[in-house]
């Protein structure tokens, strides 16, 4: 009876949840910020990556070059990647704010999860590129690293630490995937930070026999980025596939809509994630004897009461039935 689409993540009646509505959640925090809110966020971040990668690639670039290591040569190349991957998560942002139209009645949510499996591919693809070219520069003689390049990796490891604690913080703050998947991408290039300082130390410290330590360091990185794109398509392709959400935010929709004056239970509650805003369907029991416009009124009341109370919830769809007095008796559905 109110406007909305069908869903996932199913809370029946009978289903037994340990999770209060005031327990903390952060899909439950993520949906009481206003959409705007969440967007500035998002984008300052995604900005902040951008700004920040971009010095920092040129200086581990210069420093890999004139300091003849590879694993910094690898180490810029991943920087670069963490710029074109916040520049997608940027895009991915404004596209994903942009309204309902014919062709998308459900909005462009999906465009910032799209852009979390951009990112995670992205990472895969990067490590596999530093693999093959760290692994080609074992066979070619070489010098030492210079010690002199220490100097640009240290202060680069604590900067993009806390780059990454931010995003992380953000992405959270706002329930958005896609600055979370930029984040753990930011998190890679302090591995391969952390890998290009092991293997310069230890071809400095070691002698000639170790000129290719840096190399060997860059492959180990590599791996680890692999696996971390591997790791972040989990929780995208989860969304993709409209996969169940926090039980805490279902509870917490479920118990408010309860708490509409004339609604006397909630049968079914679907939650659909699109982006950082939700889709909502619901079955709602309301007295048998009362008219069709009241129903209507009653479900309308709880669309507004759930918007109001969860600014992120684009949509809800509110299907009313009776109820029966013998079924709730007995336990079962009304």
């Amino acid at each position: 009876m109110a406007g909305g689409s069908v869903s996932l993540g199913n809370l029946d009646s009978e289903d037994a949840y340990s999770v209060m509505p005031n327990q903390h959640s952060e899909a439950l925090e993520a949906a009481r910020m206003h959409p705007e809110r969440s967007l500035r966020t998002g984008q300052g971040s995604a900005l902040q990556g951008i700004l920040v990668n971009g010095a920092l690639g040129a200086a581990k670039l210069a420093a890999g070059v004139l300091g003849h290591s590879y694993a910094l040569v690898a180490d810029a190349a991943e920087s670069y990647a963490d710029v074109m991957s916040s520049c997608v998560t940027l895009y991915a942002l404004r596209v994903a704010a942009e309204p309902a139209d014919p062709e998308h009645p459900a909005g462009h949510g999906r465009a910032e999860t799209l852009a979390s499996a951009v990112t995670a591919l992205a990472l895969i693809a990067v490590g596999a590129w530093i693999f093959s070219y760290a692994m080609g520069s074992l066979n070619e003689p070489r010098s030492a690293p210079n010690p002199l390049t220490l100097l640009v990796l240290v202060p680069v490891i604590f900067v993009k630490e806390r780059l990454f604690h931010s995003m992380r913080s953000r992405g959270k703050k706002i329930g958005s995937l896609a600055v979370l998947s930029d984040a753990w991408h930011q998190r890679s290039d302090v591995v391969t930070s952390v890998a290009a300082l092991t293997g310069i130390i230890m071809a400095w410290v070691g002698g000639p026999a170790w000129n290719h330590a840096d190399s060997w360091a860059a492959m180990l990185a590599s791996v680890w980025l692999m696996g971390t794109g591997l790791w972040l398509l989990g929780p995208t392709l989860h969304e993709l596939m409209e996969g169940s959400v926090d039980p805490a935010l279902l509870e917490f929709i479920r118990e408010t809509s309860q708490g509409c004056e004339g609604i006397k239970g909630i049968d079914k509650v679907w939650v659909r994630k699109l982006g950082m805003r939700l889709m909502v369907d619901m079955h709602v029991v309301v007295d048998p004897d009362i008219s069709v416009k009241e129903g209507h009124r009653l479900a309308h009341e709880v669309k507004d009461r759930l918007q109001r109370e969860l600014p992120q919830v684009r949509d809800v769809m509110v299907h009313v039935e009776p109820f029966h007095e013998e079924k709730a008796r007995a336990g079962g559905k009304a």
